[in-house]
């Protein structure tokens, strides 16, 4: 199977993501891939997708972000998050993903350091491997908020710092 580079695939996605309007290209990111990696590296970009955490490497820093106050994040997620109580910052997400960590796999919180602020939820994770297993674990339950709402409705609310 021949292997497409990345700069072509995006350079495809973005001719169809232009059209002409009076002989001014104008640009429409509607039609674009949602691309979840960021990174520095080619070794790293594919476009898996990790929703809603998106991870950055660049060989020397692994993070794990969530971009709450995103256009696509936020009413999803606050309205969520407060529908228990809770406020849906970043803090929360730290919170509630320590608990879900300590349920699934507790030997991962020993990998990770946590940085989050109001609008945004950050992590710094030691390896690439460490960052891919925590995105492989926490996505499947946050992209899917019926399973997300049966750890939210056991987790212990004096542990959530929002």
């Amino acid at each position: 199977m021949k292997k497409i580079p990345i700069l072509s695939i995006l350079l495809f996605y973005c001719v169809l993501s232009c059209t002409q309007q009076n002989n001014k290209l104008k640009f429409d990111n509607k039609n674009l891939p949602n691309t979840t990696i960021l990174t520095t590296n080619p070794k790293h970009q594919n476009m898996t997708n990790y929703f809603p955490f998106k991870i950055n490497d660049n060989d020397e820093n692994f993070a794990i972000i969530v971009e709450i106050e995103s256009a696509e994040l936020y009413p999803k997620y606050v309205d969520f998050f407060e529908k228990y109580g809770y406020s849906g910052n970043g803090y929360c997400w730290e919170g509630h993903i320590t608990q879900i960590l300590e349920k699934l796999n507790p030997d991962l919180l020993q990998h990770i350091e946590f940085d989050p602020e109001a609008g945004t939820f950050f992590a710094y994770i030691d390896t690439k491997e460490n960052q891919i297993k925590i995105v492989e674990l926490l996505s499947p339950i946050f992209a899917d908020l019926t399973k997300l709402e049966g750890y939210i409705k056991k987790a212990d609310p004096s542990r959530i710092d929002d």
